[in-house]
């Protein structure tokens, strides 16, 4: 089976979910002690400022139920840390271009989500987000504790902390995840689905015979390369399109190669054979998938348990996954994480809230899940099922903290967690996976680039731009845009790290 190295997005819709695992554990007070509700945390919290946070997120779908959950969650801080909570979800599509212009006015606010949508060391350079040490040593005992030192190494620039990791599966296979009931009705056989493009059959299939249904629902990504290759690597904290690749002793540094383009070519090719659907580049792809007309995805991680947790998302169909990638890392390379605004009038109370979100067991089952009777019920004390009639399932776990924390969803395995903690001790990881780019140098040139980018991109990843067509006018900008300049420092800055490392002949 070809293996494909690689851990940013891949042929996925953008809001492909991602689970973790992890501790339970009791409420932080706002003195850093652990008490799960009481005298003790109300004592502690009244001997504090009453403060209002803001918190901004993405969500594949807006919640109907967004501000009763709210004002639940605000109940439970108000009473540990006399702190109210403006949560602000963003569709996940418009995130990053949300929060860049949200940075970019200065907008006082306390909490953003940040990660393979909002790259951390671009926001540093920027000076959007603040240092975390100083922060988590005097009001997150729980944190500190709690995460491994690898991540927050991970999470560390120019030998500070700027990110609070949202515990997770620290690993990639890619996949397809497939509605069953189609599966068994054209007799797929599963076991011969090795690579992308032998899901082809079963695709046209779906298109000659289900009139109703979408037969591949998800966009393809630049980001999964080698389609006919083995041992591409992502490059950790830059675009898409940066790989390496290893060869006797040495690394070479790759910018677009060829297998990157071919996605791109790929995904032309099956919208013109109506595989995609004609509006994917405009449409919100949750309203189709939440109504069970997707009856292919592609998923970038298909952890244990992932077809009980995406069954909800697909209308309460079932859901089988056929992996076509082994396990492999980047390295914690941190793709899911909270960041405290250089604009925070209250950084403190912040950080405060982010250790009680990852060490509270019922506060963060209350963002992620909602209220217990009313969003969902409780099959044993730790398996929950959300109800039929939800207007609050979010199904994004893994944005909001750690995903120890969760309560498994109905038929998820109850040995999710042990076997998550095993493939994140067992997989094959990037052996350049600790490079960290310093964008300063470049960082108007990026900004360029990605302008450029973000008027081509959907339009290439959903194939309703054919690539070859479309390439030479875009590669003219990009050059404008100084993609060379780009290219070089990136280059430099590569070759020291290979010959610090000692990873070059």
């Amino acid at each position: 089976m070809k293996k494909w190295m690689k851990t940013s997005l891949a042929l996925s819709l953008v809001a492909t979910v991602i689970a973790g695992c992890g501790k339970d554990g009791g409420g932080s007070t706002a003195a850093g002690s652990a008490s799960p509700s009481g005298s003790a945390s109300a004592t502690a919290a009244a001997k504090l400022s009453p403060v209002e946070l803001t918190w901004y997120y993405p969500l594949s779908q807006m919640q109907p139920d967004q501000q009763t959950v709210e004002q639940e969650v605000n109940k439970i801080t108000k009473e540990k840390l006399n702190a109210t909570v403006k949560m602000m979800p963003v569709p996940i599509s418009d995130y990053p271009q949300k929060m860049n212009t949200i940075l970019a006015a200065g907008e006082k606010f306390d909490i953003l989500w940040t990660g393979y949508l909002l790259k951390q060391e671009e926001l540093v350079r920027k000076g959007a987000i603040q240092p975390l040490d100083d922060l988590l040593a005097k009001n997150a005992p729980n944190l500190k504790k709690d995460v491994p030192q690898v991540m927050w190494d991970g999470l560390s620039i120019d030998g500070k902390i700027y990110g609070i990791p949202n515990q997770q599966i620290n690993g990639n296979r890619l996949g397809f995840l497939i509605q069953k009931r189609f599966a068994d009705k054209y007799k797929l056989d599963t076991a011969s689905i090795k690579k992308i493009t032998d899901i082809e059959p079963f695709l046209e299939q779906i298109k000659q015979n289900e009139k109703d249904i979408i037969p591949f629902g998800s966009t393809f990504s630049s980001a999964v390369t080698g389609l006919n290759s083995e041992m591409f690597w992502v490059v950790p904290g830059l675009d898409d399109h940066f790989y390496i690749k290893k060869g006797d002793n040495s690394y070479k540094l790759y910018r677009y190669p060829q297998e990157d383009l071919d996605n791109f070519r790929l995904a032309s090719k099956w919208y013109k054979a109506g595989y995609i659907f004609k509006d994917a580049a405009t449409a919100k792809m949750a309203d189709y998938e939440t109504k069970g007309q997707m009856a292919v995805q592609f998923n970038n991680v298909l952890k244990p348990g992932v077809e009980a947790e995406v069954k909800a998302k697909n209308g309460g169909n079932d859901i089988i996954s056929i992996p076509v990638t082994d396990w492999f890392s980047n390295g914690y390379s941190a793709t899911t994480n909270q960041a405290i605004s250089r604009t925070s009038q209250n950084p403190d109370r912040a950080m405060m809230l982010l250790d009680l979100v990852n060490s509270d067991k019922a506060l963060y089952n209350l963002i992620a899940n909602g209220i217990e009777g009313v969003h969902y019920d409780k099959l044993s004390d730790n398996v929950v099922k959300a109800k039929a009639d939800s207007r609050y399932k979010p199904n994004m776990d893994w944005v909001f903290g750690s995903v120890f924390n969760s309560y498994l969803k109905e038929g998820q395995p109850a040995n999710i967690w042990e076997e998550t903690k095993k493939i994140n001790a067992t997989k094959n990881v990037n052996p350049i996976g600790d490079f960290k780019f310093n964008s300063e140098p470049v960082i108007t040139e990026i900004a360029n680039l990605n302008a450029v980018w973000g008027e081509y991109k959907k339009g290439l990843t959903t194939g309703t731009l054919d690539f070859d067509a479309t390439w030479p006018a875009l590669n003219d900008r990009l050059k404008k845009a100084g993609e060379d300049k780009y290219v070089a420092e990136v280059t430099k800055q590569f070759n020291e790290y290979l010959t610090k490392k000692g990873l070059v002949k």
